[in-house]
């Protein structure tokens, strides 16, 4: 395969203008090359055009930065990716406690923004304190709510309210698939670079 100078040119001149696919496109359609290595070929140009020599608004992101970007979405990826592994793991350990609690009737006693809630269960009375606060406030004094008792630990309570039963795995696997998603886009968006 011989290649002109003029050939070579070309391919340049389409790279320093920002036209990379094209760039790929004449080196398939005139060298028989297969996609990868038309890519390959292209990349191996645009390595040996300084910064400087493009035409136009300079490339958004330098071989440098492009490293740095990989890293940082790759970054990103594995906490929205830890994030939503806890996720699973909180949902899993929740559905197995509902399984096997048990409803109880609870009165909220104090403060309704975070409230203390009184219930009884097998003729014995137990205090919960929400951990969750609002504002303003999810209940009233004297309101009855339900409450999924643990059998085997009766301070161990859930409040079946969405509230207290879902937002911190909403909140949690919002934020991780937010990460994971951003993370993963960066990554790809710099891979190619």
């Amino acid at each position: 395969m011989q290649v002109t100078e003029e050939q070579k040119q070309h391919v340049r001149t389409l790279l320093v203008h920002g036209r990379k696919i094209e760039a790929i496109k004449y080196l398939r359609d005139h060298f028989d090359l297969s996609l990868r290595e038309s890519k390959r070929l292209a990349e191996l140009i645009d390595e040996d055009i300084a910064d400087h020599e493009y035409v136009g608004p300079p490339p958004v992101f330098t071989r440098a930065g492009s490293k740095a970007g990989s890293v940082i979405g790759l970054v990103f990826g594995i906490i929205g990716a830890i994030m939503l592994s806890l996720i699973i793991y909180l949902f899993i350990s929740h559905q197995k406690f509902l399984e096997t609690a048990e409803p109880a009737i609870g009165v909220v006693v104090s403060n309704p923004s975070q409230p203390v809630i009184d219930y009884e269960y097998k003729g014995q009375m137990y205090s919960y304190y929400s951990t969750v606060s609002s504002n303003p406030p999810s209940y009233e004094l004297g309101e009855q709510v339900e409450v999924f008792v643990n059998p085997d630990n009766p301070t161990d309570v859930i409040v079946n309210t969405f509230t207290e039963r879902w937002f911190v795995i909403t909140l949690i696997g919002g934020m991780g698939l937010l990460f994971f998603g951003i993370g993963m886009a960066v990554f790809f968006a710099f891979r190619g670079r």
